[in-house]
C-alpha cells in the first residue's frame, strides 16, 4: 500500500465516522464535545467542539494523579507514604471509607481516586497537595489553556460562588499524549499512571456497548446534567485518544446511551482501520 493509498484509507474511515457521529449529534439537543486522535501522530480522525471549555466533573482527577506523581519524582513524598483519612474529609456515599477514619498509603489513595472515582480519597489528596499546587502544575508543567482546578469534590458552595473545575478535549489529548510519550514525570512514573488509569472500574460510558475486552486507560466523570469520559484505547497495537463529553442532557440514561453509541461507532471503525493497516504490513 502506497502513502497515497494509506491516506485514502484514513480519509475514507474519517468520512464514515464523521457521517455516523454527526447524525447522532444532530439528533441530540445536548451540548457535545468529541475528539478522536491517533497518538504520536498528526492524524485527527474526528473533532467536534474540541477546543471548548467544559465543566470537568471527576475527569479533573487525572491532573491530581499527575501532580502527586510529580511530587514523588521530586522526592517530597513516596508512594508508600501513609496519609491520614480524617473524619472531616469522609464524604457521604463513599464505599471505600464507609467504616470511618483510617490511614492509607499515597498509592492506595491515588488508585481509589481513579479506579473508583472516590471523592473522599480525592479530597484527602487535594488537602495534602493543595489546589494551588495542582493548578500550577496544570498551567506551568502541562501548559494547558482551558483546564483549571478551583474547588474540592462535591463543594457545591464553591460552585455557587463561581468556582469550578474545567477541561477541554484538546487539553485532555495533550495530557494523555504526554503520559504515553513519557515526556513528563519519569518513564516509570508514567507507567504507574497508565497502570492506574487502565484499572478503571467504570464501564458505563464510552465502552458501554463494546463487547470486546478493549484496554482503555481512561477517567470518566459526571455531575447533574453532564457526563465526561476520555482516555487512550489500545486497538490492534495502536494507541488512540478518545474523548466524549455530553452536557445539558434531558436524562442521564439517555446521555449514557448516546455516549455508548458514540463509543461503539468510534471503536468499530478504529478497529477495522487498524486491522487494514496491520494487514498491509504482513
Amino acid at each position: 500500500m502506497t502513502i497515497k493509498e494509506k491516506y485514502r484509507l484514513l480519509k475514507r474511515m474519517c468520512a464514515m465516522i464523521t457521517k455516523l457521529l454527526e447524525k447522532e449529534i444532530n439528533e441530540s439537543s445536548s451540548k457535545i464535545s468529541i475528539l478522536v486522535r491517533e497518538l504520536n501522530s498528526k492524524n485527527t480522525i474526528y473533532k467536534y467542539n474540541a477546543d471548548k471549555q467544559f465543566v470537568s466533573a471527576s475527569t479533573i482527577k487525572v491532573f491530581i494523579l499527575l501532580t502527586a506523581l510529580d511530587e514523588v519524582r521530586k522526592g517530597t513524598i513516596a508512594l508508600d507514604t501513609v496519609l491520614e483519612v480524617p473524619k472531616k474529609e469522609i464524604l457521604e456515599g463513599t464505599k471505600v471509607f464507609e467504616y470511618g477514619p483510617t490511614k492509607c498509603s499515597l498509592e492506595e489513595l491515588l488508585n481509589w481516586m481513579i479506579i473508583n472515582s472516590d471523592n473522599t480519597a480525592t479530597n484527602v489528596l487535594l488537602e495534602h497537595f493543595s489546589i494551588d499546587t495542582i493548578d500550577k502544575y496544570i498551567k506551568e508543567v502541562l501548559v494547558l489553556n482551558n483546564t483549571t482546578l478551583q474547588r474540592k469534590m462535591l463543594d457545591f458552595d464553591a460552585i455557587k460562588n463561581g468556582k469550578n473545575n474545567y477541561i477541554s478535549q484538546n487539553d485532555m489529548y495533550i495530557t494523555f499524549d504526554k503520559i504515553f510519550s513519557k515526556t513528563i514525570l519519569t518513564p516509570k512514573l508514567c507507567n504507574k499512571a497508565i497502570e492506574i488509569l487502565r484499572n478503571q472500574r467504570s464501564k458505563a460510558m464510552i465502552t458501554r456497548y463494546i463487547y470486546q475486552n478493549v484496554l482503555f486507560a481512561n477517567k470518566p466523570g459526571g455531575l447533574e446534567g453532564l457526563i465526561n469520559d476520555s482516555g487512550v484505547m489500545y486497538i490492534n497495537k495502536k494507541l488512540y485518544y478518545v474523548g466524549i463529553f455530553i452536557h445539558n442532557y434531558k436524562t442521564k440514561e439517555e446521555a449514557l446511551k448516546l455516549m455508548g453509541t458514540f463509543g461503539k461507532i468510534i471503536y468499530n471503525y478504529l478497529n477495522q482501520y487498524s486491522k487494514d493497516k496491520e494487514n498491509d504490513r504482513s
